[in-house]
């Protein structure tokens, strides 16, 4: 575990290695929370990033009729 330094500005720098293995760049946006007393960080995922994810997917007609095929065997209580 690294171990970075508050600045006055409240700004810290996130090691390198941490930084590569995230994939985060300059100009990059996170997302910032709290959990149970930890400061979390987490790299936005953009939409434009998920283009071509599901590539097993033909067409959205196709991927409809097999959502809606799982949905009859979906049982709510």
């Amino acid at each position: 575990m690294d171990k970075v330094k508050v600045t006055r500005k409240y700004q810290v720098t996130i090691p390198k290695e941490v930084r590569e293995s995230i994939g985060v760049k300059v100009g990059d946006e996170l997302l910032v929370s709290e959990r149970e007393r930890r400061i979390v960080f987490e790299k936005r995922v953009d939409l434009e990033e998920l283009a071509g994810a599901w590539v097993h997917v033909e067409s959205t007609d196709g991927f409809m009729e097999n959502v809606k095929t799982m949905w009859k065997t979906w049982k709510v209580k």
